[in-house]
């Protein structure tokens, strides 16, 4: 059975997690958390939910991570019997490379100093005030967005948040802020607009952001999605410690229909229109028993991917929210019937 644990309660994992993913992660204060565990009483696995980040501990348990859920989670496992786990329960979902850094870093505080004044003429570090908070709800980028957007709203950012805006022309261009917030610690978040790049803008505000966190005495940690940014946060004092896997779990793997009938599955293979526009099938076939599409949508131009059957007629796919219906000779996408070719 899959218990929840009362926030009074959370002392019973703290030996299964140690500081692992981020010391002091139950005490969060800008993501929800939620712990899962096999006994109440005395568990032996645990799940630690911050957001939809799962982090799985202690002995690899089943019952934990096959919990339907409506919407994406990443699923982060403590070591090779969690991943193992994981990969038979979604032998489907998607992996990540990630890359851990020490959480005990070496700061040389004058070195990130001469990071933050180098940085270019025409730049300018603002600390993410109200007004500077304003300007970055605007951000041309989307992949900043995230500087603010581990937060629920303008008030929490306010009041948990902490981060350096660069900002040029009066457009918020990058940056680095809290993404996690804890009482006397942050994990950090590093954005910059694609177009402002290789110019030290990362270093500078990386910089300030840590500077700033040590007059305070809360401890900045780092957690890398790629090799660049291990290269930054090298640069700035850490050191790495491991690589490890992030599985991206799609709710479409709890609306699969198990043993679908496919006996009209092969009626609907073949080409047709494309009058949709957001997400424009093009073409249907089959391989290996299993319904595949080329496609095209708003962020990618013909990509394949697999159907999963949702239903008698009624088709989805792992990453992605339409649903595809087929009839004879056709098939709808948000009430748009487009014909086969």
């Amino acid at each position: 059975m899959v218990h929840s644990l009362k926030k009074e309660e959370y002392w019973k994992v703290e030996k299964l997690f140690g500081d692992w993913p981020f010391p002091y992660w139950p005490l969060c204060l800008n993501q929800k958390i939620r712990i899962y565990v096999d006994d109440p009483v005395s568990p032996k696995s645990a799940i630690g939910c911050l957001g939809g980040w799962y982090y799985c501990a202690g002995k690899p348990n089943k019952a934990l991570i096959i919990r339907k859920q409506k919407e994406w989670f990443g699923l982060f496992p403590q070591n090779k019997e969690w991943e193992r786990l994981i990969k038979q329960c979604f032998p489907e979902a998607g992996k990540d490379t990630r890359f851990a850094l020490k959480h005990d870093a070496n700061f040389d505080r004058d070195k990130l100093q001469a990071m933050v004044d180098a940085l270019p003429e025409g730049y300018e570090l603002k600390f993410i005030d109200s007004k500077t908070y304003d300007l970055c709800k605007k951000v041309e980028d989307e992949e900043l967005e995230d500087l603010i957007g581990w937060f629920d709203s303008k008030k929490q950012f306010l009041e948990h948040g902490i981060g350096y805006a660069v900002v040029k022309d009066g457009k918020v261009v990058g940056g680095a802020s809290a993404a996690y917030r804890f009482p006397k610690a942050i994990d950090i978040e590093v954005d910059v607009d694609k177009r402002h790049r290789r110019k030290g803008l990362a270093s500078a505000a990386s910089a300030k952001l840590i500077l700033d966190c040590l007059d305070r005495g809360w401890k900045p940690t780092w957690d890398a999605a790629n090799v660049k940014s291990v290269h930054l946060s090298e640069k700035l004092g850490y050191t790495f410690d491991h690589k490890y896997h992030c599985y991206w779990i799609s709710p479409i793997f709890f609306k699969t229909v198990k043993n679908p009938d496919k006996s009209k599955w092969e009626s609907y293979c073949g080409k047709y229109e494309t009058n949709c526009k957001d997400f424009k099938l093009k073409e249907v076939w089959m391989k290996d028993g299993d319904l595949y599409g080329l496609a095209s949508n708003e962020v990618s131009r013909n990509f394949k991917f697999k159907f999963y059957p949702i239903g008698e007629n009624v088709f989805g796919r792992r990453d992605g929210a339409a649903k595809v219906a087929f009839g004879e000779g056709f098939y709808t996408v948000d009430g748009i019937v487009c014909k086969k070719l």
